[in-house]
């Protein structure tokens, strides 16, 4: 399974969205079917099918499989795994995307507080790209004196 989900993530690179999606949609019923629904793999395949499907523009459908991978990994270890992060970014830039700009601000404030909690800000390659996609939230609600700060902030400025 981890192969299959491996190539997915080649044909994806490649453009090669259906292909991409058919081997993490297998993927995920390999694991599903080894662990059951309830396991760290299976949110991780989950999440990759979301990514499939938003890369396809399918974005509702995206969002309900990062919720679905939400879900599994905090019944599994509450709101500190390390995974939570992705997916919530995840599901903050389908927000985007679909212009929901506020909700899309409220999800990258989530993924930047859980960062803070369990990595720190210094250590976390990915918190200045969660800096930077939450000021492109607040810039594109006009709140620019925000978004600078947000901006310059990953930037390091």
């Amino acid at each position: 399974a981890e192969a299959t989900s491996w190539l997915g993530d080649v044909y994806a690179k490649q453009g090669r969205l259906d292909d991409a999606l058919k081997m993490c949609k297998l993927a995920l019923r390999v694991f599903r079917r080894v662990h059951g629904d309830g396991h760290e793999s299976v949110a991780a395949a989950i999440n990759k099918v979301g990514l499939a499907l938003g890369s396809k523009g399918k974005l509702d459908r995206a969002m309900a499989k990062f919720e679905e991978a939400h879900e599994i990994l905090v019944r599994m270890y509450g709101d500190d795994q390390g995974d939570l992060a992705n997916v919530l970014g995840n599901m903050a830039r389908v927000l985007q995307e679909k212009g929901e700009w506020a909700e899309s601000m409220a999800m990258e404030e989530k993924v930047l507080d859980f960062k803070r909690r369990t990595v720190g800000a210094d250590v976390d390659e990915n918190f200045a790209i969660s800096l930077l996609n939450l000021g492109t939230s607040c810039a594109n609600q006009r709140m620019l004196d925000e978004a600078l700060v947000k901006y310059e902030e990953g930037l390091g400025i």
